[in-house]
């Protein structure tokens, strides 16, 4: 936690103490059965984010249209009216494609040099987790009658969710060592997030699930984008 915030100006910590007082607030509301508080605090999550970040949208195309694609997704699955779990899931998986393409942009020839003999064993970890977890996942959803149209849309999402897992790993030799760790550590929350979701939804439910998604989403989005950031810009 020190090392982490040496990294960090007032300004960005006072940012930082902002987004953690909404994403408490969330959390405090969806377990409080205040719903009003939930549908104000879970889009501020990431429209913090895009308002803190707006002078990057620029240099940042890719990183800020995900960013965006990512509010729709908090907005589908926090609506308790009607299901919209599959929009949600489509909505995270436009995030995630653009994700990957913001990190590709940030490859550089003597990265890209340098991963030449290496990368698949930054890859083979993701691609495993992604392949095990199908496994698992895959009775469940498939045996199940209202859940076997889901099966085609998990794939397809966990195969990109794991892919920017990957795409994060890649950039090794690319960027600065802060905006690699930041990034890498913010997309293996993001995987684990979306598998306590799965878990929770498809497998079984478990006490604190809550806190476990939105405290690993919030902070692996958080990572992700002022990691991005951090590659060649000073915190403002």
């Amino acid at each position: 936690m020190l090392i982490f915030l040496t990294f960090l100006t007032d300004f960005m910590r006072l940012k930082l103490l902002i987004f953690l007082v909404i994403v408490v607030a969330e959390i405090a509301s969806g377990y409080d059965g205040f719903w009003q508080g939930v549908y104000l605090f879970k889009p501020l999550i990431m429209l913090s984010l895009l308002f803190w970040t707006s002078d990057y949208r620029k240099s940042y195309p890719y990183l800020w249209i995900g960013m965006w694609f990512g509010l729709g997704g908090d907005i589908f699955l926090m609506i308790r009216e009607k299901d919209l779990f599959v929009a949600g899931l489509g909505s995270f998986l436009v995030m995630q494609i653009f994700y990957i393409i913001a990190f590709s942009k940030t490859l550089t020839p003597t990265g890209k040099a340098q991963l030449r003999s290496t990368w698949w064993w930054l890859t083979l970890p993701f691609a495993l987790y992604a392949l095990i977890f199908l496994v698992i996942l895959y009775s469940p959803i498939t045996q199940s009658a209202d859940k076997q149209g889901l099966w085609g849309p998990v794939v397809a999402y966990s195969i990109c969710l794991c892919a920017m897992g990957a795409a994060a790993a890649l950039r090794k030799g690319s960027v600065n060592s802060t905006s690699y760790a930041w990034v890498l550590v913010g997309a293996v929350l993001f995987i684990a997030s979306d598998s306590g979701i799965a878990v929770n939804k498809f497998l079984h439910r478990f006490e604190g699930s809550t806190l476990f998604v939105m405290m690993t989403y919030s902070a692996a989005q958080w990572l992700i984008v002022w990691g991005m950031i951090k590659k060649e810009s000073r915190f403002q």
